[in-house]
């Protein structure tokens, strides 16, 4: 019987915890050391759905539960602790704990060969076996965000000592990542051979996570990554564990809004809102070396955030988008958002001085949907203190 599915044997139903610091008696000293300095998290009202999916030719990586708990159990203080540092305080994604203090992992094996769920296109058939299971076990799924794990492919293009061959990326509320024998936080910061390869997939695994909990992805200001590093959510997929990573303000604000992350006792039916926001009135101009931009929005509105980025635009192209949180206030008598942006902040767009940008706003209800549009200027062709053309949105569900 494989370590992992022994483990959850011994470990009796799933019960909702927060993590207090004081990691389980059975977890390694690496992982004692690094959840020593746990914050207290507020309780969620729903959890992350975890599960680990296998071929039905395939068996679980030997000590996924303690491993993966470890795992999870440090993100989520990474997620905790950098809502409280941007001032949404001591919220982070739930998670089901079973009575020994390990994550509650759902163990599915599919009806096919592993092979049957290969990166890039078994995402949809994986989801939906995932899906009839949890029909099958209503008490299992804990929210409509499920973080799916699946062990690495062994065979002449992939190992344990390069991992690969199964999905490792977002999808929606889905998010998807791997497994492996050396996956494991006892590498985590180590300049070796397995705690590079830690970082490299560990970072990913935290990443892929910010998808699937609605984060797009964004870079910081110039000011804020000299002061902090690499954000996750932009290529802290590659830094995390090795050097200083860290989630935007603008991260922080769509997470305080996502199912996860909310506090229990929260009502809120989410991602119920399919209709577009109402945006009375957008101001958009350059003053000097700054940006202003101004909108006039509706009651439903929790936060909108401001993305400026290089064309193109398409998926994947948009890590440098540098981030902005607009501030909410009252104008006129009106509700107003509104953000100033300094262009040095910008960094490194390579069309700062000429060419064009694009400034992506996204909109979010206080129920988590989330709404975007993008407004394509030229700096070099924009005379000081005058508006910026915005056209009408066309809103964009989602990122």
């Amino acid at each position: 019987m494989a370590n992992s599915t022994l483990m959850t044997m011994l470990c009796s139903a799933a019960v909702v915890l927060t993590a207090t610091g004081a990691a389980p008696e059975h977890f390694q000293p690496r992982a004692k050391e690094l959840l020593a300095d746990s914050i207290e998290l507020e309780k969620n009202a729903h959890c992350l759905n975890v599960v680990y999916f296998t071929g039905n030719d395939m068996q679980p990586t030997a000590e996924a539960d303690r491993r993966i708990s470890e795992l999870l159990l440090y993100l989520q203080q990474f997620y905790g602790k950098e809502m409280q540092r941007n001032g949404f305080g001591k919220h982070s994604f739930g998670l089901s704990l079973t009575d020994c203090g390990n994550v509650d992992i759902c163990y599915i094996k599919g009806k096919q060969p592993h092979k049957s769920y290969a990166y890039g296109t078994g995402h949809d058939a994986c989801i939906a076996e995932v899906e009839a299971w949890f029909k099958a076990n209503p008490g299992k799924k804990k929210s409509t965000h499920t973080f799916i794990i699946m062990p690495t492919w062994q065979d002449e293009g992939y190992s344990d000592k390069n991992p690969g061959g199964v999905p490792f990326y977002g999808y929606g509320r889905y998010c998807f990542a791997l497994d492996y024998t050396d996956f494991d936080i006892r590498h985590l910061g180590q300049k070796t051979p397995e705690g590079r390869l830690l970082t490299k997939w560990y970072g990913g695994f935290a990443h892929e996570l910010g998808h699937g909990m609605n984060l797009p992805h964004n870079n910081g200001t110039v000011d804020v990554n000299k002061a902090l590093g690499t954000p996750l959510m932009g290529s802290g997929n590659y830094t995390f564990g090795m050097s200083p990573t860290y989630l935007t303000h603008s991260s922080c604000a769509i997470l305080s809004n996502t199912e996860i992350f909310v506090p229990a006792g929260s009502t809120h039916q989410f991602y119920s809102i399919d209709h577009e926001p109402a945006v009375h009135h957008v101001e958009f101009m350059r003053k000097g070396d700054m940006l202003e931009l101004y909108l006039e929005v509706s009651t439903d509105v929790a936060h909108i955030n401001a993305y400026v980025q290089d064309p193109p635009y398409a998926v994947n192209q948009d890590y440098e988008a540098v981030a902005f949180s607009c501030t909410m206030g009252t104008r006129n008598g009106k509700r107003v958002a509104g953000v100033v942006i300094p262009l040095y902040e910008l960094g490194n767009l390579e069309n700062k001085d000429s060419g064009e940008l694009g400034l992506d706003i996204l909109i979010q209800t206080y129920e988590g949907s989330r709404f975007r549009w993008r407004i394509p200027f030229d700096l070099s062709k924009q005379a000081a203190g005058t508006p910026i053309e915005t056209g009408k949105p066309t809103f964009m569900r989602g990122y």
